[in-house]
């Protein structure tokens, strides 16, 4: 359910007051950044971390997600006059660092940029620059859609003679978004396999979701790797699992951004969507770039299965006025909207309305495209069997 609720706040006011921005920053927050592995042009690293502010005093914790090893660390710093400096130092001495910015005065900046120092081994190559990516803690609707966290069998069989299958869901979404699809589940699908559904919180980090579908996994005890079947954000969630050292038989995605999606640049006008995960789905920089250049998800894609769909209509005269004539009358009026902001926003006119084709395919890749292009198909139909029989026909096969 990719960006709805970005969508939909286009069309309400979502402001702050003036006395909600201080004199002095406040850095307490959540906030995520990339550098170079090894300062020289190796695999890019991605940082989480958590800062807690006290006076000019800010502490915190780091992590980061290393070839599926979690390495945990502790940061601490200052702000003074605008400056802010930190040093982080990971388990076992690993990637210890310090950090200086420039920092304005938001009460929780949402880019910081400076400059990493490796500590060890210092050379005139070993400072890079940086951005660190943080959130606002202000929302439009404190308490939106929060997902508990649910991993759950919904169908068994006493002999699978296949692996079992994960169906993940997309953004402002949930585990009943499936009802349908698992409903029309044959009975030779449901004889092969053992069926799950994951729910996850969408305002997470993704690879923090990644991580815990990682460990729902592991806790099962599959016999073999997961067939997983992700909706929209909920492929990228199932891209974090991989990243995070999970196993997969295969994975099957529906409308989801691999290359990220444009739209996201709207999020800083649309206040309940400033979370984490839906600003992990920038296209050039974050969790987007991260798992595109990983050596997990790279050496996975001969098992990824991308299904896109596209919407469309034409210009026509109605009474001498030219008008735009939708081709099937069921789109969504979100899908409507982000399909126009699309055309006149970014040059891409194929798309379901919330992705754009290229995205949904993950063009540029060796990933497999088993069904053609689902036309007249938007983004929240793609899990709907009787807007696409090829998308159930096809998963019924697996």
């Amino acid at each position: 359910m990719i960006l709805t609720i970005l969508i939909a706040c286009m069309l309400i006011a979502c402001s702050k007051s003036e006395d909600e921005t201080p004199a002095t920053a406040d850095l307490s927050g959540y906030y995520e950044f990339m550098m170079p592995d090894d300062w020289r042009g190796g695999a890019a690293k991605f940082y989480q971390l958590t800062f807690v502010q006290n006076g000019n005093t800010v502490t915190g914790d780091i992590s980061l997600n290393d070839s599926g090893t979690l390495v945990n660390g502790i940061v601490s710093g200052t702000l003074s006059n605008g400056v802010f400096t930190f040093h982080a130092t990971m388990e076992n001495n690993k990637h210890t660092f310090h950090f200086r910015a420039t920092v304005g005065s938001a009460v929780r900046p949402t880019l910081i940029s400076g400059k990493f120092v490796r500590e060890s081994g210092l050379r005139s190559s070993d400072s890079a620059g940086g951005n660190l990516t943080g959130i606002s803690d202000w929302h439009c609707i404190p308490n939106y859609h929060v997902n508990p966290h649910v991993f759950r069998q919904v169908s068994s069989t006493p002999n699978p003679t296949g692996p079992p299958v994960i169906f993940v869901h997309g953004m402002d979404g949930n585990m009943s978004n499936w009802d349908t699809i698992v409903l029309n589940l044959s009975a030779e699908f449901k004889a092969k396999h053992n069926v799950y559904e994951y729910q996850y919180n969408w305002k997470d980090s993704i690879i923090i979701n990644g991580r815990q579908l990682k460990h729902d996994v592991d806790s099962a005890g599959f016999a073999q790797p997961p067939i997983l079947i992700g909706h929209s954000m909920g492929g990228l969630v199932s891209r974090g699992y991989i990243v995070s050292g999970g196993e997969i038989t295969q994975m099957v995605t529906l409308g989801t951004p691999h290359l990220g999606t444009p739209l996201v640049n709207l999020i800083n006008f649309v206040c309940i969507a400033n979370y984490p995960g839906p600003r992990n789905m920038y296209p050039s920089d974050g969790y987007i770039q991260y798992i595109l250049n990983h050596p997990l998800d790279i050496a996975s894609r001969s098992k990824y299965f991308a299904i896109a769909g596209r919407m469309g209509g034409e210009w026509i005269m109605v009474q001498g006025c030219l008008t735009w004539k939708w081709n099937e009358t069921y789109y969504a009026a979100v899908d409507k909207l982000g399909f126009d902001l699309f055309r006149t926003l970014f040059p891409l006119d194929e798309n379901d309305g919330l992705v754009d084709r290229k995205s949904g395919q993950f063009d540029g890749t060796n990933v497999n495209h088993p069904l053609e292009i689902q036309d007249w198909v938007d983004h929240f139909h793609l899990i709907k069997p009787n807007r696409v029989p090829q998308v159930m026909a096809y998963i019924n096969s697996l």
